[in-house]
């Protein structure tokens, strides 16, 4: 069997998700890795015994690899995308796509020009316990949507300690593109009006000049959905996420609560007890475990089989054009 050529492009902690899943995908081959920490891409190139660079271009350049992963810190997609894709390469980006609707719209035109496929990384589509709900939802077991309630934060050691990048972005850009894509998802509707407060004084304190928490309304006009980002949960807190999602039907209610389906290691040595997150990402056997390689494997069988993804350049734009209105709205009151 031919094997699908592949390079990532970023390999920080999700970086390596990507490296570790072609690494181990029987329809891939990881062909190079690329980061412009030079320490870093080192570490993964002996870890994983594939080749690196510290320039995108010489993977944009190798007309031998036919699909590219990007998972550059949020800011830094569009020029990395729209290079791949004008050189012929199928790319899957990480949420957000980007964080501003002029860059995802040129990515979109651009993958338009090249009749590539380009689809960005909404890997809680492929997360077991939303496609439960979502084929609970499709058969109408809890009838029409009333209001969704959602929930996604970080404590704060992950803004503070894992990315030096971190005032670039922020909740509302890191975490908000997931919960926001689960309610289209789950709706295939757009919102009618946005409404958005936020609060800045905690990470500011710090020196990262981007938002402690936001909440923001989305009114669909028959229903509407409510949801909650945070960066500044206490590093005390026994999770590094706290994710709760809910959809009260006419009929009935579905909910997703990943503070209840939790292992719980209580350890004298680390003077913590700590809730590890181990449905998205673990590897078992050498090989990956988890949602999150799924929609990355997904990739790679859309460019085997000559199909379509399930999540198209226009979801990833929608996305982020409606966070861009939740931040209009702070911004104008």
């Amino acid at each position: 069997m031919e094997k699908i050529k592949c390079a990532v492009i970023g390999t920080g902690i999700f970086g390596e998700i990507h490296v570790h899943t072609y690494k181990t995908y029987d329809r891939a081959e990881l062909v190079k890795i690329c980061d412009i920490n030079e320490k870093r891409a080192k570490e993964i190139s002996k870890k994983y015994s594939v080749k690196y660079t510290t320039d995108y271009k010489e993977i944009s350049e190798d007309k031998e690899i036919q699909a590219v992963s990007v998972a550059t810190p949020d800011f830094a997609h569009k020029d990395i995308v729209c290079e791949m894709l004008k050189n012929e390469k199928n790319v899957l980006v990480e949420k957000p796509m980007a964080t501003n609707l002029k860059d995802a719209e040129q990515m979109v035109k651009q993958s338009k020009l090249s009749k590539k496929i380009l689809m960005t990384d909404f890997h809680n589509r492929f997360n077991p316990f939303f496609v439960n709900l979502k084929e609970s939802f499709d058969k109408g077991e809890v009838g029409n949507i009333s209001f969704i309630y959602a929930r996604l934060s970080d404590r704060i050691d992950v803004p503070l300690k894992w990315f030096t990048w971190s005032g670039k972005s922020g909740p509302h850009w890191f975490l908000f593109p997931h919960i926001v894509d689960l309610v289209i998802w789950f709706s295939n509707s757009l919102p009618k009006r946005i409404y958005a407060i936020g609060k800045k004084g905690v990470l500011s304190s710090y020196e990262v000049d981007t938002y402690d928490s936001v909440t923001a309304i989305l009114d669909f006009g028959k229903f509407y959905a409510t949801l909650e980002t945070s960066w500044i949960i206490p590093e005390s807190w026994p999770s590094i996420v706290d994710f709760y999602f809910k959809l009260e039907g006419t009929k009935g209610r579905l909910i997703v609560d990943f503070n209840e389906f939790v292992n719980k290691i209580s350890s004298d040595i680390k003077k913590q007890t700590f809730f590890p997150f181990i449905v998205g990402y673990t590897p078992v056997d050498d090989k990956p475990f988890g949602f999150a390689s799924l929609p990355i494997q997904h990739f790679i069988d859309c460019i085997f089989e000559n199909k379509k993804p399930i999540i198209t350049p226009e979801d990833g734009l929608i996305n982020v054009k409606i966070i861009e209105k939740i931040i209009e709205s702070i911004e104008k009151g």
